[in-house]
């Protein structure tokens, strides 16, 4: 009956470890951007610390600055210096970038909305986020 216990209690644990947020595990890394019905493409993105680069087809990077305002929510802002800003991009940028919010995590995949707010606008985008590496 002990026994019992025990190998219940150990695969309890283990089940709720399993199920923990780890948002952290999204900071640094290779990801891949899921398509959806806004982006028909998905792309990719490399990851470290608060840079990070983005591709959907060789030779056009995009590089993008982050601000982590906790492990599960962050800023992008495309950087000024390394890109050649449309007029999306700079909207974005000028509107205090693009949050970040993270909803869930479903083993490799982060969910999140996407939120872009300013004095007249609020636009909410849900998207997904695979981790490769």
């Amino acid at each position: 009956m002990k026994k019992l216990v025990v190998i219940s209690l150990i695969l309890l644990s283990m089940i709720s470890y399993a199920q923990d947020l780890k948002c952290a595990d999204f900071q640094d890394g290779q990801f891949l951007i899921l398509a959806d019905s806004i982006y028909p493409k998905s792309s990719r993105y490399l990851r470290k610390g608060t840079r990070q680069i983005e591709w959907s087809e060789p030779g056009d990077s995009i590089y993008i600055n982050v601000e982590y305002i906790d492990d599960c929510n962050w800023i992008l802002t495309y950087d000024t210096k390394l890109n050649e800003l449309d007029e999306i991009e700079k909207f974005i940028n000028a509107s205090g970038g693009m949050h970040l919010e993270t909803i869930e995590i479903r083993g490799d995949t982060l969910f999140y909305n996407g939120i872009l707010k300013n004095d007249t606008l609020t636009f909410v985008q849900p998207g997904s986020i695979l981790k490769l590496k």
